[in-house]
């Protein structure tokens, strides 16, 4: 099965639109490294990423000290302050796996080492490929998207809205 390391702003992103179950549904092992979950852990969100969690949707992954120990001398290209993002690169890096993000500083750092980035938008297109959501459901998520996350590019939504009109 297919590893993907996912950061916190596509999650909340899915969970402001109420597809956090269909993300999860993907045929994909959906991970994320423990100080990006940490971060995850607040309000209303709780309760349902402890869910994937225990159910075995998403994967925690834990960091030795020695693994700490190298992402903390991990030199970026670029300046990520966050160390959950330098363990999220690390760790895709080491795995050779997809990294999802909407973040463009984690991105272009990503793309730099070679590390294949998709965003929310992304994620939708793969609900519909792997048919746990349809066309409709699509168009209606991602105009929720729009309206949700004004960092997302619009132009970009609405080219994919009018494929999926067809």
């Amino acid at each position: 099965m297919k590893v993907i390391i996912t950061d916190v702003s596509v999650l909340f992103d899915l969970f402001s639109v109420n597809i956090l179950p269909e993300f999860f549904a993907l045929d994909v092992e959906i991970c994320m490294t423990i100080f990006v979950y940490n971060e995850v852990m607040r309000g209303a969100q709780i309760s349902e990423f402890e869910t994937f969690k225990r159910t075995k949707k998403l994967t925690v992954l834990e960091l030795t000290a020695e693994e700490q120990e190298a992402i903390a001398a991990f030199e970026p290209k670029r300046s990520l302050k966050s160390f959950p993002d330098k363990t999220m690169l690390w760790k895709a890096i080491q795995l050779n796996c997809p990294l999802l993000t909407c973040d463009n500083k984690l991105r272009n750092e990503a793309n730099d080492h070679g590390v294949e980035v998709h965003g929310s938008i992304w994620v939708i297109g793969e609900l519909v490929k792997q048919g746990i959501i349809n066309n409709s459901k699509a168009i209606e998520v991602l105009n929720k998207l729009k309206t949700e996350n004004n960092r997302l590019p619009t132009d970009e939504i609405d080219k994919i809205i009018k494929v999926y009109k067809n």
